[in-house]
């Protein structure tokens, strides 16, 4: 993993918080989004789901990405934008599915509206961060940086 990717990521790990950040707003995160789906439909011409029915999870939300944007849609996949609770960190279910064009787009827009996109690449490894009890939430298998920021906990 890229030096600095990691130091982002060790920046928002906080000790004792699996689910959200103890500085986590609800209302904050939630304008935020609402304002990149108006970014993003407006850009593509198309309309971007808000899936917010999210618990148990280190996620906010998924911004469904339309069929439109991706090369060859697999129907049982899910494309979306992912929205951590931690640090407007988000990434991107499925990134190598979506035309590179639209791909570079996104990321555009999530960087003018002020989140910072982490690669999956980046976040398939194992969680090395300083929070002890979450390396052992899982008892089949070691988290990863997804996991954290990313998941269902």
């Amino acid at each position: 993993m890229d030096n600095q990717v990691h130091d982002i990521l060790l920046n928002f790990d906080e000790k004792g918080k699996y689910e959200h950040p103890s500085y986590f707003n609800y209302h904050t995160l939630y304008k935020k989004v609402t304002s990149l789906k108006k970014d993003l439909d407006c850009f593509f011409n198309i309309d971007f789901i808000v899936d917010n029915q999210i618990q148990d999870a280190s996620f906010f939300c998924d911004l469904k990405i339309p069929k439109q944007l991706i090369e060859n849609y697999k129907n049982e996949l899910g494309y979306s934008i992912r929205i951590s609770n931690f640090g407007k960190l988000v990434t991107i279910n499925f990134e190598e599915e979506l035309i590179n064009e639209m791909a570079d787009r996104i990321k555009r827009i999530l960087k003018k509206s002020g989140f910072t996109y982490i690669s999956y690449n980046h976040l398939d490894t194992i969680y090395d961060g300083s929070f002890e009890d979450f390396k052992n939430v899982y008892t089949n298998y070691k988290p990863t940086w997804y996991t954290r920021y990313f998941d269902y906990i």
